[in-house]
């Protein structure tokens, strides 16, 4: 399935703000079931832009809160913590499902 550019950045967008697939085939008038075979194409194009939404959407938020820790916010630091401390975890668990460790 070919995207133009512009569905590409809708994809991301709607991605970004927790769409599904379903939700994103019914804005695109796409038939969902075609949509949801393309998702479950780890090497798809749709699933490429879907996930790389999803990835810049939470990149920004932790931009924003690298920001706010930068300037001071006890609560920010902490989160920003938590949240380094989860992706180390994540990055383990990976790594062991992948043989790597």
């Amino acid at each position: 399935m070919n995207f133009s550019e512009e569905q590409k950045r809708k994809i991301e967008t709607l991605a970004g703000i927790a769409y599904t697939v379903e939700k994103i085939a019914m804005y695109m008038n796409i038939d969902p079931f075609e949509l949801e075979l393309e998702y479950e194409n780890p090497d798809s194009e749709f699933r490429y832009h879907y996930d790389r939404g999803i990835l810049m959407k939470e990149a920004e938020r932790e931009l924003s809160l690298s920001e706010n820790a930068r300037n001071g916010s006890i609560t920010a630091i902490q989160m920003l913590e938590r949240r380094i401390d989860q992706r180390k975890i994540e990055d383990f668990k990976q790594k062991l499902l992948h043989g790597l460790i």
